[in-house]
């Protein structure tokens, strides 16, 4: 007996079967299945035997393989995971009836039921499909040969185009596994909310706090790429110096932006001024000659004017939509908050008057009024983001415990959780918008960010945090 071929001719068969099968049904199964996810529903499985063992597969794919960058997987429940519970609704009703049973004892409308049937006659997944359609529970089927009865019972399937039963399997685990593969892809801009810390007990919030910058608005997205570069080309002219006892300094230019990136992170929330000053303090540092701060934030200002000063004329002529250099969803949040009645307000690091006019440009007065506070003088080191939002508490009454914000950048985020309030950190690709800057979200959650969330699309989620205990 030739095993070597016998096992080359079955492997080489599965394999066209799988290579044969319905890309688009797939497809389509994938997009319900992330769908369900985000509309916080269950995905239930179920079959029988070796069928039992991909429903119970999938399951654990599910739940801990599609964990993207930490997130929560889906919430999944395998209807043939529990012998106890199987065999306990078998001998006291019926094995026909066992995942009914436990289909409408935890399932609702909205939720997925995926079964695995070579067959598709297998009468306890009818039944718990046949349940399923009158409940308003979506039906997925991975099916074989004609389909059986399931066929007409699923909302979506597909079937192995085999009459093996062995192959039949093999190609249902394939197309679990590629599922798998393909949503963790997906999943990857498909943030939503991401929870690290619930608000306590009870807590009731009153007021909500917003950056401005980055967080609501992106007239001045990729500020960071022209004072990183700008920065760097200050540092490097001081490789060639002399520090202290004449030692030189061993610096490559990677680690120099590395520096650069590092310090202008930190500093993001305070006025421009005093990443100004530390770029001062790197060139000596490196024995360089440091001019006057307000030399670098000049030059750097002239750099950033020449990048914004096109957005800001279209937002004038009208040929740049508000909506075009805001985070996604802001504006439905800021209608949902207005309805709520807490009081919303905005601060910022940026000179008091520019921000009054972005915000105005943008729309956005009509969502806070006079609650905009800018620096008021830009050019005094002590008047920082800190001090704007300390004056925003003040003149407003508002303790940290009444207060859920909303920010970008590392200074905020950690003064809020000082303070006592609850912040959530918009860790917004602001370039693509859509997804998350990863390097941000960690650098926010380092922060003490509670929680987490790529833009304010989900204004209904969001909001659900607002209120959580009212």
């Amino acid at each position: 007996m030739n095993l070597e071929k016998n096992f080359s001719d079955y492997l080489i068969a599965t394999a066209e079967v799988i290579k044969k099968s319905d890309m688009k049904a797939l497809s389509d199964i994938a997009n319900k299945l992330i769908e369900t996810k985000q509309n916080g529903g269950t995905v239930f499985t179920a079959g029988n035997g070796g069928s039992s063992a991909t429903a119970s597969h999938m399951v654990n794919d599910l739940t801990k393989g599609c964990r993207v960058h930490g997130r929560e997987g889906f919430k999944a429940i395998c209807l043939s995971d529990s012998s106890t519970l199987v065999t306990c609704l078998a001998n006291d009703f019926s094995y026909e009836e066992a995942y009914m049973i436990e289909l409408k004892t935890l399932g609702k409308k909205g939720d997925v039921l995926v079964v695995y049937s070579g067959s598709g006659n297998s009468p306890n997944v009818v039944k718990a499909a046949e349940y399923a359609q009158e409940a308003g529970i979506i039906v997925i089927g991975f099916l074989g040969r004609d389909g059986g009865k399931m066929k007409d019972l699923c909302d979506l399937y597909i079937i192995a185009p085999t009459d093996s039963m062995e192959s039949l399997e093999d190609a249902h685990m394939a197309y679990e596994h590629a599922l798998t593969v393909v949503m963790v892809g997906a999943l990857e801009d498909t943030w939503g909310m991401e929870i690290l810390k619930l608000p306590q007990k009870n807590r009731v919030f009153k007021s909500a706090l917003f950056d401005f910058d980055g967080t609501l608005s992106l007239i001045r997205e990729g500020w960071q790429k022209i004072m990183i570069p700008y920065f760097c080309e200050l540092l490097y002219g001081c490789i060639d110096y002399g520090v202290g006892d004449g030692d030189m300094i061993a610096e490559t230019k990677m680690e120099i932006k590395e520096c650069v990136t590092d310090f202008v992170d930190k500093l993001t929330g305070k006025q421009t001024i005093f990443q100004c000053i530390q770029v001062g303090e790197e060139i000596k540092k490196r024995g360089g000659i440091a001019q006057d701060p307000m030399v670098y934030k000049t030059e750097y200002l002239r750099r950033l004017h020449e990048k914004i000063k096109d957005r800001k004329a279209g937002l004038r002529d009208g040929s740049i939509k508000p909506e075009e250099l805001l985070v996604p969803g802001t504006v439905g949040l800021l209608e949902k908050l207005k309805e709520s009645g807490l009081s919303v307000y905005c601060a910022s690091g940026t000179d008091n008057d520019a921000v009054l006019e972005e915000a105005k440009l943008l729309g956005l007065d009509k969502y806070f009024g006079e609650n905009i506070y800018g620096a008021l003088d830009e050019h005094a080191t002590e008047c920082t983001k800190e001090l704007v939002i300390k004056r925003i508490l003040s003149e407003n009454n508002i303790t940290g415990e009444d207060l859920i914000s909303f920010g970008d950048g590392y200074v905020e985020i950690e003064l809020i959780v000082n303070i006592g309030g609850y912040s959530v950190a918009v860790a917004t690709d602001e370039k693509r918008k859509k997804g998350i800057d990863e390097w941000k979200r960690n650098r926010l959650i380092q922060a003490g960010a509670s929680a987490v969330i790529p833009d304010f699309v989900g204004a209904d989620k969001i909001m659900g945090l607002v209120k959580y205990w009212e």
